[in-house]
């Protein structure tokens, strides 16, 4: 725990380690490793995380397992005011969206680390920029060549495809309008 309104004069430098973290769903980090920097700055606290990782979940697409590296910079100044936090009714700058609201005199270095590199990993990784995906018939990964389903073209309309088809076929479009 970090005590963020004691902090010595020339700040406070926290480094860790972590073999494994788990990440929200099924993703996680391995070999983590982390530099916390915190900064008493005029009643607020300059903070700054650097680190690296390896992530680890699956493509969003054809659910291969995935490892990528993951790297985490960021500075932020941390306050305990909210109206500077908030601004009031100023309208939002670029430098504003760098500072965050911190209540409390104590903050979790293992939190703010964990919350930095969850902001960093990926939203919809892929294994490859192309992926193909799975087949939605048979599940088959199409990355490692196609199945023996019928493409959906030659599959036979389903009941609300027909059933559309002939609603709309009494409609008549003007082009002229």
């Amino acid at each position: 725990m970090i005590d963020l309104y004691h902090l010595p004069p020339e700040g406070l430098r926290l480094n860790g380690t972590t073999a494994q973290l788990a990440l929200e769903g099924d993703a996680s980090l391995r070999d983590l490793s982390w530099a916390v920097f915190a900064l008493a700055s005029d009643g607020d606290v300059f903070l700054e995380v650097k680190g690296q990782a390896l992530w680890q979940g699956t493509c969003s697409r054809c659910l291969a397992p995935l490892d990528r590296p993951l790297v985490v910079e960021s500075q932020f100044l941390g306050s305990k005011d909210a109206d500077l936090v908030g601004r009031g009714s100023h309208q939002l700058g670029s430098q504003d969206l760098d500072v965050v609201f911190l209540p409390e005199d104590n903050l979790d270095e293992a939190e703010l680390v964990r919350e930095q590199f969850e902001l960093q990993a990926p939203m919809h990784p892929l294994c490859v920029e192309d992926c193909k995906g799975l087949c939605p018939s048979c599940g088959k990964n199409w990355n490692k060549g196609p199945c023996h389903c019928r493409p959906e073209a030659d599959q036979a309309p389903s009941a609300l495809n027909r059933a559309l088809t002939k609603a709309l076929a009494g409609i008549k479009l003007d082009p002229e309008s």
